[in-house]
């Protein structure tokens, strides 16, 4: 298999730099892989390692945007989370980044704005994020 180059980093656009992107992965790497280029790419970063941190880190902090691995420990996966999230009616977007390579179309939660594995380009999780950002903000307006 031939090598594939990375697809550069876009900064994030002007009107949505210093949101806050919030990361939930129980694997310290992916949590400091995504803190790196989100910091780097103009966002600001909260991290948690599992559901009940997220739940903490959303009340602390009001994130604009959640980044959610989906095969989080028990009790708590990224599906129970957003259930979570939606029963505290939090209205920040969730794109769930998994290692799963396919879900069935039945198993993604309307709720999501994506469903991104890991072995893709992250830069392709990246570009979600504005478009992200902007629909948490238009459900609540500042």
């Amino acid at each position: 298999m031939p090598f594939t180059p990375p697809k550069p980093l876009e900064p994030a656009p002007e009107d949505v730099q210093g949101a806050t992107v919030l990361v939930v992965d129980d694997e310290r790497v992916w949590r400091v892989i995504l803190e790196t280029d989100l910091r780097m790419l103009g966002y600001r970063v909260s991290l948690a390692e599992d559901g009940y941190d997220a739940l903490a880190c959303l009340d602390a902090e009001a994130p604009d945007v959640a980044v959610v691995d989906l095969m989080l420990p028990d009790p708590m996966d990224g599906r129970t989370l957003l259930s979570e999230l939606r029963a505290r009616s939090a209205t920040l977007s969730v794109i769930f980044y998994t290692a799963q390579s396919e879900l069935r179309p039945e198993a993604r939660d309307p709720d999501a704005v994506a469903y991104l594995s890991k072995a893709t380009d992250r830069a392709d999780l990246y570009a979600l994020l504005p478009t992200a950002i902007r629909k948490t903000r238009s459900r609540h307006p500042q």
